[in-house]
């Protein structure tokens, strides 16, 4: 197991993992329409991440930290070199999105990817589909 973290506006945990920011917009791994949930191997990446992704500064600052194990064996890992060409570009095109489409939320087995993160390319993001009938399984979520 790995434990990721995630930042939300909201204290709401069935909010926050509802994956349901990507039925309103693109990400940079789903297209417009796609459930997802996207996750930090750190409380910092995650925080920078939530913050160049919500336009924020850091006066006033104030969200909620959450933590999630997610077995090893449902996760596929891949560094920037299986990635294709310009993957890290902003905004981000569809080139990552169908990468995304076809490696990752077109198999049954694996639950989540691990990708690294445009931010901070030396650590990972991890891509959840919040549709997989594992993530129900998911039991130890927890507000920090």
């Amino acid at each position: 197991m790995t434990i990721w973290h995630r930042a939300s506006f909201t204290g709401n945990t069935l909010t926050t993992f509802s994956g349901e920011g990507g039925l309103y917009s693109p990400g940079r791994w789903n297209y417009l329409g796609k459930k997802v949930v996207y996750c930090s191997e750190s409380i910092a990446l995650c925080t920078l991440e939530w913050l160049a992704n919500n336009g924020l500064s850091v006066s006033g600052f104030n969200y909620y930290r959450y933590s999630i194990d997610i077995p090893d064996h449902l996760t596929i890992k891949f560094s920037s070199n299986d990635l294709p060409k310009d993957w890290d570009m902003t905004p981000a095109t569809d080139v990552t999105r169908e990468f995304a489409e076809t490696k990752f939320f077109s198999s049954e087995k694996i639950l989540a990817m691990a990708v690294p993160s445009v931010i901070v390319p030396e650590e990972y993001n991890l891509v959840i589909n919040p549709l997989h009938p594992e993530f129900l399984r998911m039991t130890k979520l927890l507000s920090l």
